[in-house]
């Protein structure tokens, strides 16, 4: 083999955040993670167990649906823009309708981190600019990587200690 035939691919690592409180949330989170192994330049590395928070509205709206969600921790050879457009792509084959901010979901995943990169641009900011407010997040990655750091936010266990609201592990 010749030096100029060798193609080193590196792999960066991604958490991605997956949630649904529309439709058979279970089922759908499910399917998602099957669809996102399956894609070009991801690999899932580790998933979390489901956990269920209640769902938020910035109008203390009544009644909406709990979320499920889960943590998927990557190894990935696209870049950030390119995770971004494979998860909405993802979320546009769910059915995910973007009416209204913090609307309900047939699903929503979000990229949370890439690999310690920090970027603010129109279409992305990472690290995602909620997460260390999000025990939905927090306690699922606490789960799988407990030693995780989110950058500009400190050590998620400590961030999951202080953070205000709930999840539990479904079954719970």
């Amino acid at each position: 083999m010749r030096q100029e035939d060798l193609h080193i691919v590196v792999e960066r690592e991604a958490v991605l955040s997956f949630g649904a409180n529309l439709g058979d949330r279970e089922q759908a989170i499910g399917r998602a993670m099957l669809l996102i192994e399956r894609m070009d330049g991801i690999r899932v590395r580790v998933k979390s167990s489901l956990w269920e928070s209640p769902a938020w509205k910035p109008d203390g709206g009544e009644g909406p649906p709990d979320y499920l969600n889960s943590i998927v921790i990557v190894g990935t050879t696209l870049s950030p823009d390119e995770l971004l457009a494979a998860a909405n792509a993802l979320e546009d084959a769910f059915g995910r309708v973007r009416n209204e901010r913090y609307g309900d979901r047939t699903l929503d995943v979000d990229l949370i981190t890439y690999e310690g990169v920090v970027m603010d641009t129109p279409k992305l900011t990472l690290p995602h600019p909620l997460a260390h407010t999000r025990q939905f997040v927090l306690q699922p990655w606490l789960e799988v990587q407990p030693d995780a750091v989110l950058p500009g936010h400190g050590s998620i266990r400590e961030l999951a200690d202080y953070v205000d609201g709930d999840a539990w592990r479904l079954g719970e």
